[in-house]
């Protein structure tokens, strides 16, 4: 008990310092893609400032989400979460001025993040040969669909190709049953990506550290996706093509989802032999199957449409058999060991008030990895960050504006403060406090 203990007193006592404290970012991204990378940077502690030319800036904010719901006090719901922790800056890099701003920025940078078709920025002067010589210390990282060079490298790409080239879709359905392949809900293409840059990002700065060498890393959607696969392997070494397997983990004795008689749904996965033989003293005739995989299926199948939900799990586990209800989103919202866990927090924003989000992608000891504020409109931070990466004073920033340099929002839903903002009143928004200060 002792262990237990002191692991959950690791978590439970936590600092206001995160690891990647004094590491800046400078954020060129729009969608998913590119976003996520600064997100999990920012949730270690670096300092993320997020350029959009103004405007509109990051068009994934007014993607409306079945017909037009999905926003929330103004914004769009996944845009809050997706660019917590970040400073926002409108900036119109178009204009030379905006351009030597930038570079200004760069100067201050340890990372450049951005994922715009291959070739954009350098055609603005901000592509990596262009800022390696502003800053030869900067890690730059390009995340597009195909990678920066190859002959796919000029298409674009979205989740939806990206699990079509990487061969995942290719894995889905079923062999016989039904002929149709799926889409992974909910963007996997590029949540899993993104997340696979930071550690190449973390394993530049570990590299400059000891050599004081910048670093160039072209990430390509659909070839990170693709590592995710074996399929290639056992096809080379086989000369066969794996069968899909749909629910069934092909490595289990048995294995589905089953819908119970209370209308839900459970998982169960009966991996080794002994868990076979222990389900089958529940399901009748199951030991009689002889590892026919359909048949096993609709043995257990026909047993837990005769029980609740409830009944099925608590037989599971008194057998040690794996087996989980299938959760929708309001048993995660409702699930105590989440929020028991940090994996659902709910933080109360300056600006867009309480708002439920996901927790940090991991738990790291001594650590507070959460977040602490969410999304901001297009140029929102424009005082506050020229003031604290280049000394501008709140004049200054106001003249840029004037020439059109730096901008703000344009007030369409997906792109505004919350009802009743009022800019006069908002200290941050002036520049005059951080985000991250007490009583801002």
């Amino acid at each position: 008990m002792e262990y237990f203990e002191s692991i959950q007193k690791f978590f439970s006592n936590t600092t206001n310092k995160r690891p990647l404290e004094g590491v800046r970012v400078v954020e060129f991204a729009h969608y998913i893609l590119g976003p996520n990378i600064p997100r999990l940077l920012a949730q270690l502690g670096a300092e993320v400032v997020k350029v959009e030319p103004p405007p509109r800036g990051d068009r994934w904010k007014y993607a409306s989400m079945w017909g037009g719901r999905g926003f929330y006090k103004g914004m769009r719901i996944d845009y809050l979460y997706l660019n917590s922790n970040k400073y926002f800056l409108g900036l119109d890099f178009r204009k030379e001025e905006g351009r030597k701003v930038l570079l200004e920025l760069v100067k201050q940078a340890d990372v450049f993040v951005e994922n715009m078709e291959p070739g954009t920025l350098d055609g603005y002067g901000l592509g990596y040969l262009q800022l390696r010589e502003v800053n030869p210390r900067l890690i730059y990282i390009s995340a597009t669909g195909y990678g920066q060079f190859g002959p796919l490298h000029k298409l674009p790409s979205y989740d939806i190709i990206g699990q079509a080239e990487s061969g995942i879709m290719d894995t889905t359905g079923w062999e016989e049953e039904v002929d149709e392949l799926y889409r992974l809900p909910d963007y996997p293409g590029d949540w899993l990506p993104s997340t696979m840059a930071v550690s190449a990002i973390l394993a530049a700065l570990i590299y400059r550290h000891k050599t004081g060498r910048g670093q160039y890393i072209d990430l390509s959607q659909a070839a990170s996706l693709q590592r995710f696969m074996y399929q290639l392997v056992y096809m080379s070494a086989t000369n066969k093509r794996l069968r899909r397997s749909g629910f069934f983990d092909p490595f289990a004795k048995a294995s589905g989802v089953f819908k119970t008689r209370d209308g839900k749904y459970v998982a169960i996965a009966a991996m080794t032999e002994g868990q076979l033989k222990a389900l089958a003293t529940a399901v009748p005739r199951l030991a009689e199957m002889d590892g026919d995989r359909w048949k096993t299926y609709r043995a257990i199948a026909q047993y837990v449409a005769s029980r609740d939900l409830a009944e099925v799990v608590e037989t599971c586990k008194k057998l040690g058999v794996p087996a989980q209800p299938v959760m929708a989103d309001v048993d995660i919202l409702n699930d105590p060991w989440r929020w028991e866990r940090g994996s659902v927090v709910r933080i109360r924003d300056r600006l867009y008030g309480e708002v439920v989000v996901p927790g940090p992608v991991v738990k790291m000891a001594g650590y507070d990895l959460g977040v602490k504020w969410v999304a901001r409109p297009v140029g929102y931070h424009n005082k506050l960050v020229l003031r604290k990466w280049l000394g501008l004073d709140s004049g200054e920033v106001d003249r840029l504006v004037e020439r059109g340099v730096l901008g703000y929002w344009d007030g369409q839903l997906g792109n505004t403060p919350p009802p009743g903002w009022r800019a006069e009143e908002d200290p941050v928004f002036q520049g005059e406090k951080d985000e991250v200060e007490a009583g801002a």
